[in-house]
């Protein structure tokens, strides 16, 4: 049976028989990998907390004909920080969802989205602006699936959009179904909602989250949230769900 390696990060589990699992892994070279798990039902199992969402492993795999079978994974990191405090929980959650949603065997872009959300849930265990760190990974996952939301032009008839009579308006117009801003011709005719001057600010990354005058935008972080859920759920597989839990914290 050929068998091969990965680096990979559990997104999640089901039960497949009384002792058995079903693993969705987000692997480095290989993408999505859904798997069985042999025993990991068991507590005493050999895989112990090895295969827990948010673990990530070098995973040794044996082909098989519908699902591969995890042989063997060496634990490298299980993010423990992040189980400490219910907020940076839910958003590492929030990130394994947003993955899932859009995840396919064999993407080119594995690698890509394989560090990002390594380097997103290690992140998540520190970083101070919780919340404008999450709309950055969000912009970085979309910018490596080309689903990052247009902002220069108008994204119905990409006729350049001035800032400047905007900014006087006090406002954006915004189609989360096309993915960028409108011009005002093009508003009277596409759904579209109005966004403020410092939701696009924090959008197009005039704010980091290790910036400690983003206090004045603290106010305009979860709107821009909000677009960005929009935003993916208009283009992935289902709803992100765990963004209303996120929300509710």
């Amino acid at each position: 049976m050929p068998t091969y390696s990965d680096y990979g990060i559990v997104l999640n589990s089901s039960a497949y028989s009384e002792a058995d699992k079903i693993f969705g892994i987000y692997t480095r070279e290989n993408a999505l990998v859904r798997a069985i798990g042999k025993g990991a039902r068991r507590t005493t199992g050999r895989f112990g907390g090895k295969l827990d969402q948010l673990s990530c492993s070098q995973f040794h795999f044996a082909k098989g004909k519908n699902l591969d079978v995890i042989s063997e994974c060496e634990q490298i990191n299980s993010f423990p920080l992040l189980k400490k405090d219910l907020h940076r929980l839910t958003n590492g959650i929030l990130f394994l969802e947003i993955v899932s949603n859009f995840a396919h065997e064999q993407e080119s872009e594995s690698t890509l989205v394989y560090d990002l959300l390594y380097d997103g849930l290690n992140g998540l265990q520190h970083i101070e602006n919780i919340d404008l760190f999450v709309i950055e990974f969000v912009l970085n996952f979309l910018s490596i699936h080309g689903f990052r939301p247009q902002f220069e032009n108008c994204v119905s008839c990409s006729q350049e959009i001035n800032k400047n009579e905007y900014e006087e308006m006090k406002g954006y117009l915004y189609s989360s179904v096309l993915g960028g801003l409108l011009c005002h011709k093009c508003s009277q005719f596409i759904y579209c909602k109005q966004i403020g001057v410092e939701v696009l600010d924090i959008l197009c990354n005039k704010k980091s989250s290790g910036d400690n005058s983003v206090l004045k935008y603290r106010g305009y972080l979860r709107q821009t949230q909000e677009l960005l859920m929009e935003h993916l759920n208009v283009r992935g597989k289902n709803k992100i769900k765990t963004f209303e839990i996120v929300a509710s914290l």
